[in-house]
């Protein structure tokens, strides 16, 4: 046995600094937008609408305005410097979003102390005033070659597992999810068919309506990702996702909210290659009650794939709940496994109806720690004081918190504690917003 205290996590407040896009000629208050550049002033913003379809680099000394869908075409790189700000809601409203079409690159470098923002533009902004941010890849997924996004009809999808859609570093979407209707939602970052050739870290998504993060197929990888008060699901993926993912926090609100991670292989076939199968690692997931009774830590289903290693569930009414049978046999055939975590909950598993036989007893042997007898007991002294505070396990046993992910591969930080932050750490810090 070990004592010690593993890690305290402080996210601080930000500074509102946001992001940028392209030019259409439009005259917006006291001031003129021509075609190719353009001067924002306080009482006006640059006018984005339409395609981009040439090279365009956005300035943090302007304020851009999504109105509509704006998508960038294959062939045409968007650039957007730290410290701009994309706004979106009252033109356009729902229907407004940014997309990178397959062939096309979005540039976009923040930094901690100036990321780049997109969010409404209302005077009080609300979960859903606008769509979201879309990336469309070329690398495989298993609903057939390509497919049709849901949402902005995008193609996706291909044969190219290194397809590169750009970067994406220090870049905070709010108040996204706007509803077409019952069937079809925008999230804040969706992730068509992308490739692991793109790059993906420092990435919030706020108060959004719907998911917060999607991958539907591809092979990208994600890391330093947060997010808070989503109104769906925060983390999801389907139709063969198989990249990494580390450094990932779930904070969910009181007012609504569904699973931390929902996971899907496919829905008309849970046996369809290539299975949704990610690796990831120190994963902080805190739950809030919403009022239903129902909210879940994770739900895999439909065939998912996985192995998680270094996480913490915390919060939540029920920790992991498993259904289907592909999903139970991939669960007996150790292709989908937990190791080296916490699930601190009233429930830790629980399982749908099926005709498959589920043994629970790899989740034993994993080195975990749950509130049944699937793991040893959690220790009382585990405890979590919200997003900001200090997360304690201060009787720590071998196993748990002796884990390396850099073992796992060399997109890896090694990292052997559980959840996502460590005493000290300061990644959340500046760029986050509670």
């Amino acid at each position: 046995m070990k004592t010690r205290n593993l890690f305290t996590g402080i996210i601080l407040g930000i500074t509102l600094v946001f992001g940028a896009c392209t030019v259409q000629e439009d005259n917006i208050g006291d001031i003129t937008i021509n075609e190719g550049g353009g001067t924002g002033t306080a009482s006006g913003a640059v006018v984005l609408e339409g395609q981009i379809t040439e090279n365009r680099t956005l300035t943090s000394s302007e304020v851009y305005e999504l109105r509509g869908g704006v998508s960038v075409v294959d062939g045409v790189t968007l650039t957007i410097e730290a410290g701009t700000r994309i706004i979106a809601g009252n033109t356009g409203g729902v229907f407004a979003y940014l997309a990178i079409e397959q062939g096309a690159k979005i540039i976009a470098e923040g930094t901690a102390s100036q990321p780049i923002v997109f969010t409404s533009n209302k005077s009080t902004p609300n979960p859903g005033d606008w769509g979201g941010l879309l990336l469309a890849g070329k690398a495989p997924i298993n609903r057939g070659t390509t497919a049709t996004t849901e949402v902005a009809s995008l193609t996706y999808g291909g044969t190219d597992a290194t397809d590169d859609s750009g970067i994406l570093r220090y870049v905070r979407l709010e108040y996204t999810g706007g509803k077409i209707n019952a069937d079809a939602e925008y999230n804040g970052l969706s992730l068509y068919g992308v490739g692991n050739g793109t790059t993906l870290e420092y990435i919030q998504a706020f108060n959004g309506n719907d998911d917060g993060i999607e991958f539907f197929g591809g092979t990208v990888n994600l890391k330093y990702a947060v997010v808070t008060g989503a109104g769906d699901d925060s983390f999801d993926w389907t139709d063969g996702w198989t990249g990494n993912g580390q450094f990932w926090i779930v904070q969910q609100t009181t007012s609504a909210g569904d699973h931390g991670i929902e996971a899907d292989n496919l829905k008309s076939n849970n046996a369809a290659a290539p299975f949704s199968n990610p690796t990831l690692s120190n994963i902080t997931l805190i739950g809030a009650e919403d009022g239903d009774g129902k909210n879940e830590a994770i739900l895999f289903r439909r065939g998912t794939k996985v192995s998680i290693h270094n996480m913490i569930i915390k919060n939540f009414s029920k920790g992991v709940e498993l259904n289907d049978d592909q999903t139970f046999t991939n669960l007996n055939n150790n292709e989908l496994t937990i190791r080296n975590s916490i699930i601190d909950n009233p429930t830790s598993f629980e399982l749908s109806a099926g005709t498959a036989t589920v043994d629970l007893a790899n989740f034993a042997t994993f080195n975990n720690y749950s509130t049944d007898a699937s793991g040893t007991a959690v220790p009382a002294s585990f405890e979590i004081n919200g997003f900001r505070g200090t997360y304690q396990f201060t009787v720590a046993v071998d196993g748990v918190d002796n884990f390396d992910p850099s073992t796992l591969g060399t997109f890896f930080d090694a990292a052997n504690y559980v959840g996502a932050l460590q005493e000290g750490d300061t990644w959340t810090s500046d760029w986050t917003r509670l």
